[in-house]
């Protein structure tokens, strides 16, 4: 196996591992994650937890949707040499339309932007026409397939990232977060070891310029924002050279939730917030400052615990292309549930051949989807089990009960909202009904 193989299948496979890692303690609060795990260095059951901060069981080893969504788009790649937009969507739906009960098709643990785009995608014209304008850094994972492919940083790559990310959301925040993660990616693979950090920074601080700049010329009906810095990305990068240039590292997760709370308009309390202008920073500078090996640097990314399944899936993908297949630890790649046919596309897409792909995909997801909800119905906690069949596909959100990083995300998706709001008018109501007379 040649050096830029062994560092593509790391890329890939330290994508899968960082989300299947993550999982488990996806929405905690680093406390908790320290008080019920110690750290996360390995796949942990969550069976003792459930309804003890822990909501919905997920099956230890299994990714979710953050390799599902790299998945459809390396599947595309394989069949039609680029990263078709019709094919992806059309993949996306079918993935969509097919799954047990209580879940949004095979997909496991999607964010409600991410089903309000797919189940939009019959009613488009133009698939590149998300009405989404989203920036909660669902989609960056989506470009490490594109990067693995292409495998050089070039201006295709960034073309392939830009439209990738318009399927699902048109917001240039998260457009150019999607665009810079494949240029990342490509870069690491072409790197002997980890970069200096200020060199790294810098060069992407000039690809989230390029990038805008190519987004608005191609796309001006869709780059612009109501009341908001479009620019915010490259901006933030620019400023995030001058954080690291000062030397005080220790005051970067501070300075990210002032940073974003600056262009979002709202308070961002923690840098593990799921948004662009915090998860994509956050990924890069645990990365620089403590990437040396990949087991470490991906442990003490997920500590943080909330967006685990993101961070983890962005931190494994760049510290896999700079320490190869051969530097993530064996229980790890044995560990991951479906780690075969992950490796067989990671192959793939090394050697651009499609015959190497593996099993269908639909096929593929639908089995690990049904056997988790299989498992999941076992440990439904009693009072869950009664209001099961009415639960929404989208419930599983493992938001902690009033968490104020949790709010505006929630505010901007109206439907959950709504059911956020009668949740919490229900739960007083309850314990109204629960006093003891006066």
């Amino acid at each position: 196996m040649s050096d830029i193989q062994d560092k593509i299948l790391g890329s890939w496979l330290g994508m899968a591992v960082g989300d299947a890692l993550g999982q488990s303690v996806k929405g905690l609060k680093p406390a908790t994650v320290k008080q019920y795990f110690k750290q996360v260095d390995g796949y942990h059951d969550v069976r003792p937890y459930i309804g003890k901060g822990i909501k919905q069981y997920r099956m230890a080893g299994l990714y979710g949707v953050q390799t599902q969504r790299a998945l459809a788009v390396c599947d595309s790649l394989l069949k039609t040499k680029k990263p078709n937009g019709e094919d992806i969507s059309s993949l996306l739906v079918t993935l969509s339309a097919h799954g047990p009960e209580n879940y949004f098709g095979v997909f496991r643990r999607p964010e409600g932007c991410f089903y309000k785009s797919v189940q939009d995608f019959p009613n488009r014209i133009d698939p590149l026409r998300a009405d989404q304008a989203s920036a909660y850094a669902c989609y960056f994972s989506m470009a490490v397939p594109l990067a693995l492919y292409l495998q050089r940083p070039s201006k295709t790559l960034m073309q392939y990232g830009i439209q990738t990310c318009l399927l699902l959301s048109r917001h240039p925040w998260e457009v150019t977060g999607t665009a810079l993660a494949g240029f990342i990616t490509a870069r690491l693979l072409n790197e002997e070891g980890l970069p200096e950090a200020a060199i790294l920074l810098h060069e992407a601080a000039e690809f989230c310029e390029t990038a805008e700049a190519a987004y608005r010329e191609s796309y001006p009906d869709r780059f612009a924002l109501q009341g908001k810095d479009p620019q915010a990305m490259s901006r933030t990068l620019h400023d995030l050279v001058d954080q690291f240039s000062k030397g005080e590292r220790e005051n970067l997760p501070a300075w990210i939730c002032d940073n974003a709370s600056s262009y979002i308009g709202a308070k961002i309390v923690h840098a593990t917030q799921g948004h662009a202008l915090t998860i994509l920073p956050l990924a890069l500078c645990h990365l620089l400052t403590r990437g040396a090996d990949f087991a470490p640097v991906l442990t003490e990314t997920l500590n943080l615990g909330r967006e685990a399944d993101k961070l983890g899936a962005l931190v494994g993908a760049w510290a896999g292309a700079v320490h190869g297949i051969s530097g993530i630890p064996d229980s790890w790649k044995s560990g991951l549930v479906n780690g075969k046919e992950i490796r067989l596309r990671g192959e793939a897409l090394a050697k651009r051949k499609k015959g190497l792909a593996g099993r269908d995909l639909l096929e593929m997801e639908l089995g690990l989807t049904q056997k988790e909800a299989e498992e999941r119905r076992k440990y439904l906690p009693k009072e869950a089990r009664k209001s099961a069949k009415m639960a929404s596909v989208l419930e599983d959100l493992w938001l902690e009960e009033d968490d104020e990083d949790s709010l505006p995300q929630l505010k901007e998706d109206p439907r959950r909202w709504r059911q956020f709001e009668r949740d919490k008018t229900r739960k007083k109501r309850d314990r109204r009904r629960n006093l003891p007379p006066g």
